[in-house]
């Protein structure tokens, strides 16, 4: 039998969206068409949210605004249950698509949607397909001037859709917010993602499960996952080889794998890890 590890807390975090909205899906499935689309997010949202209801855990979760509007009562559920709703924008458009204007609009337009369902105001957000870069850096003001504290959307890897390989994974005070990275591992001088994602759903769990504790050594590991990772039953899309890969590889054993995850480590929210540091500040109480 395997030994329990317990190191840092991890702090565990969803990207709600459905299996329709994903980068992967984009040219296939076009924004105009997703209302034509079988919504599915409760499937994996239901799951999640009873195991983590069983062991008691609070995360994060990045809502995207559109599935808000779809499924408000699955929303207001998840913030009854105690964990933190902070924003994903409203359409899922990449941010090198956008004009600052356009930015903007969708993410207050998100905000407007997500606080009545939260029951207070959004603290923090996440782009789609962490596409804050050096080159959308000017995402990061908006965000501060809509009344956000902190964002989650840069990935230090080398990735051909995002990253910034050298920002390293501690938070960082950017623009006035908290810039929370996801997290990667140096080994060797080759940057190994291990925040979860198709990460998790490619490496064996031993591997992963080896690379998180290896990781937590320098502090939490910030975590991501999808609500359609844990459905199966998503409808199958023809896609480039590439792509096809990307999105449905290790699905039918994502739920085994989360389950030995969520028994072997701690967990916490992004707001939670803010709070405790150390850090050079606080976020406000």
């Amino acid at each position: 039998m395997e030994n329990r590890v317990k190191p840092s807390k991890c702090v565990l975090t969803f990207d709600v969206e459905d299996w329709f909205c994903v980068r992967n899906m984009r040219e296939v499935i076009p924004r105009e068409t997703w209302g034509a689309q079988e919504l599915r997010v409760q499937e994996g949202l239901s799951f999640i949210l009873e195991q983590l209801r069983l062991r008691n855990i609070r995360a994060t979760f990045f809502v995207l605004g559109w599935i808000a509007d779809q499924c408000p009562e699955l929303i207001r559920d998840i913030a009854a249950q105690g964990h933190e709703i902070a924003s994903h924008g409203y359409s899922h458009q990449l941010l090198d698509t956008l004009s600052p204007e356009a930015f903007r609009e969708d993410t207050e337009h998100s905000l407007r949607v997500l606080a009545p369902l939260a029951g207070k105001p959004i603290r923090g957000y996440r782009a789609p397909s962490f596409s804050v870069t050096k080159k959308t850096f000017w995402a990061l003001d908006i965000l501060k001037e809509s009344g956000l504290e902190y964002d989650s959307s840069v990935y230090p890897t080398r990735h051909p859709d995002y990253g910034i390989p050298d920002f390293g994974t501690a938070p960082k005070k950017l623009s006035g917010l908290w810039e929370v990275p996801m997290t990667s591992l140096n080994l060797g001088g080759m940057l190994l993602p291990v925040s979860g994602g198709g990460y998790f759903r490619l490496f064996p769990y031993a591997m992963t499960r080896k690379l998180l504790k290896r990781a937590s050594k320098n502090g939490p590991v910030i975590l991501y996952f999808h609500p359609w990772e844990f459905d199966e039953g998503q409808p199958k899309v023809d896609l480039p080889r590439w792509r096809r890969f990307r999105h449905y590889v290790g699905l039918s054993k994502n739920r085994a794998k989360f389950l030995r995850l969520i028994n072997d480590f701690e967990f916490t929210t992004v707001e939670d890890y803010l709070k405790s540091g150390p850090l050079e500040q606080p976020l406000p109480q």
